[in-house]
Order: C-alpha cells, then structure tokens, then sequence
C-alpha cells in the first residue's frame, strides 16, 4: 500500500502477487475449464453444499496447500470425496480435508432478512437438494452446476446467508421448527 498526502493509506500502485489469490490459476468460464476441474468443482458443490465459486477456492487452496496445479488437485479432490477413485498421497488428502474444513468454517453472518414462507421455503428446498443430488450424479455437467448455482443462490438470499451451508442448515432448521409450530391439526367431530 502507498500513502496518500493525508496519511492515510492509499491503493497500491504495484500490481497485484497472482500468487496472493489461490484462484488465480483457475479459469473464470466453467464451460472453458477442463474436465477434471468441472467434475470436482460439482463433486464440492454438492457434497460442501456451496456454490461453484466457493468450490474453485477450495479447489485452489487444496492446489496451492499440497503444491499442484489445479488440473492435479482437482484429480485428487474427486479422488477423495469419491469412493470409486483411487486414494492420492496423504499429504494431498490432508491439504484437501484441509480446505473443505476452512470452507465449512465460514463465519456466520447473516444478514437481518424477513423470515421466508414456509411453504414457499419448504419447495424451494426441495428443489435445491433435487439439483444437489443431480449435481453429485452428473458433476461434469455445466449447465446442471449452473441451475444449481442458481438454486444455491437463491436459498442463500431467502435466508440471509453468504454461505450456501449455512444457508441450507438454517433452511432445515425452519423447516424443522414449522413442522413442530405449524398450524394444529382440524378437530375431528366425535363418532
């Protein structure tokens, strides 16, 4: 950062260290990216849940941790969150697990949000955990990560939260308590 005749500081003038941003290896257009690294963002999408961005950051923090290209660990993310693909080298594992962690440890913002229906919540939910399992079945689809990012974002904007797992946990906890508050049951005349 450089300082401004105020003191305060102002933007840099350097340009930025690409190395600073561990998505910085990762393409922006997911039609453009390779296959492996399509599968594993959609294996992380719906096994995080989160969305395809939030996936390509873990997907480049487990690079960035474990030392490889995002090509190398996105091999080895669908090889550990998949049981039908040979198991990578435990140090690659662990900066995996590693990654899926700091993403889950998300802080917990919400934003103050009127709470939504719960039968509008209640099919919207279905909805979303439709895709999510379609996504984890077909994760080399684009287009089906694409309704699911849109799905994903949507919950995220019905809740209040930045984070699709805590969006989604949030989502069944409401869920949850209607079904518990919910309306009583019509009184049934005697026989």
């Amino acid at each position: 950062m450089t300082s401004t005749d105020s003191g305060r500081p102002g933007p840099a003038t350097a340009p930025a260290d690409p190395s600073a941003d561990p998505s910085a290896g990762l393409v922006a257009d997911p039609a453009a990216e390779a296959p492996d690294v399509g599968r594993a963002t959609g294996t992380l999408m719906a096994l995080l849940p989160c969305d395809s961005r939030s996936a390509r950051r873990v997907l480049a923090e487990a690079a960035a941790l474990a030392g490889l290209t995002p090509a190398e660990a996105a091999l080895a993310v669908t090889a550990v969150l998949r049981e039908d693909a040979p198991r990578p080298p435990a140090a690659v594992e662990s900066a995996v697990r590693t990654a899926v962690d700091r993403a889950l440890a998300a802080a917990r913002t919400p934003s103050a949000v009127l709470l939504p229906n719960p039968y509008v919540l209640r099919r919207h939910l279905a909805r979303f955990r439709d895709l999510r399992r379609r996504t984890f079945a077909n994760a080399d689809d684009p287009a089906l990560r694409a309704r699911y990012d849109d799905a994903a974002y949507t919950l995220c904007v019905l809740l209040g939260h930045r984070s699709v797992h805590h969006a989604l946990t949030a989502a069944e906890h409401l869920i949850a308590a209607h079904r518990l508050t919910g309306p009583a049951p019509a009184a049934r005349p005697d026989s």
